[in-house]
């Protein structure tokens, strides 16, 4: 199985690592500069968990939700997958530039 890890930077709970599977789709802002990802499956009873908005460089929207999808998809079992690391400038993709709001349902 493999996670996904979002860290805003902020307080010590501002991260969450959420099962890859529970991925059910993107949604780039008219902004054309964040990507939002949508979870489920999060053991809540609705069907929309949450939520991670990643602050990506203007037009590069596509390139980050494909290299999300491609790391999701990549070979293996087990991985985790360092999304978006704000307190160690860590991030997938070199388009993406901050974590942003993190929702739990």
């Amino acid at each position: 199985m493999k996670f996904l890890y979002f860290e805003t930077g902020g307080s010590s709970d501002s991260g969450v690592c959420v099962p890859a599977s529970s991925v059910v789709g993107y949604d780039v802002h008219s902004d054309n500069t964040t990507v939002e990802i949508f979870f489920n499956d999060l053991g809540a009873a609705n069907t929309n968990d949450g939520s991670v908005v990643l602050a990506v460089t203007a037009g590069k929207t596509k390139e980050v939700v494909q290299a999300i999808t491609e790391a999701i998809n990549s070979g293996g079992s087990g991985t985790f997958i360092v999304v978006a690391d704000d307190t160690n400038s860590q991030y997938l993709s070199s388009f993406i530039s901050n974590c942003g709001a993190i929702t739990l349902a």
